[in-house]
C-alpha cells in the first residue's frame, strides 16, 4: 500500500513540475493598449525592450526577455517564469513535493531510531565501517528533512501570497503593500 502511495505521489509531482514548467506564463498581448477602449485617461506603461504597452501587474523578465502578465518570480527550478497561467501548477508542484518529502521523513523515522540505536550499541567496539555507513543514511535522512522544513515555509507563504492576491515581487515593494491596491 506505501509503495502505491509513493509511486502516486511522485506521478503528481512529476507531472505538476512538468506542467509547471512548459504552460506558458502568460505574455502580454500584442497591441494591448490600443485595445482596452478605456475612459481613463492614465499613462499606459511600455516595455521598451519587447516593445509593447503592458497591463498592471506585468513585469519584464530578463532571463526569458519577455513581459509576463501577473509575474510571481522566474524560478530557476522550473527554468520558467511563474505567472498568470500557470501560478496553479506551481502551487500544485509545491504542495505535491511537500507531500512526497513528508511522507519519506515518516517512513524513515523508525528506520532512523534503529540506525541510532544500534549505533549507540557498538559504539567502541571498533566497527568503524557500520557507523559510517549508517552515519551516512542518518545524515541523508537530515537533509531531507531540512527540505520538508523549507518547503513547507515555502508552501505556507506562496498560500498566504495567493489567498491575499499579491505576487512575489509585489511583496517586494513596500508602496504597493500598504496600499494593497488588488
Amino acid at each position: 500500500m506505501r509503495i502505491i502511495l509513493f509511486h502516486v505521489l511522485i506521478f503528481l509531482l512529476t507531472g505538476a513540475l512538468f506542467l509547471t514548467s512548459k504552460t506558458n506564463p502568460g505574455t502580454t498581448p500584442v497591441y494591448w493598449g490600443f485595445h482596452i477602449g478605456d475612459e481613463d485617461f492614465k499613462k499606459k506603461r511600455y516595455c521598451l525592450l519587447c516593445q509593447v504597452f503592458k497591463p498592471e501587474r506585468t513585469h519584464h523578465c530578463s532571463i526569458c526577455n519577455l513581459c509576463i502578465l501577473n509575474m510571481d518570480h522566474h524560478c530557476p527550478w522550473v527554468n520558467n517564469c511563474i505567472g498568470f497561467y500557470n501560478k496553479k501548477f506551481f502551487v500544485q508542484l509545491l504542495f505535491y513535493f511537500l507531500l512526497t518529502s513528508f511522507c519519506f521523513c515518516i517512513t524513515y523515522i523508525p528506520y532512523s531510531y534503529n540506525i541510532i540505536k544500534n549505533m549507540i550499541e557498538t559504539y567502541g567496539k571498533g566497527n568503524l565501517k557500520f557507523i559510517y555507513k549508517n552515519f551516512i543514511i542518518l545524515l541523508n535522512n537530515l537533509i531531507l528533512l531540512g527540505f520538508t522544513i523549507i518547503d513547507f515555509n515555502f508552501f505556507k507563504f506562496h498560500v498566504k501570497l495567493s489567498s491575499s492576491n499579491l505576487t512575489t515581487i509585489e511583496t517586494l515593494d513596500n508602496e504597493l503593500m500598504q496600499n494593497k491596491k488588488y
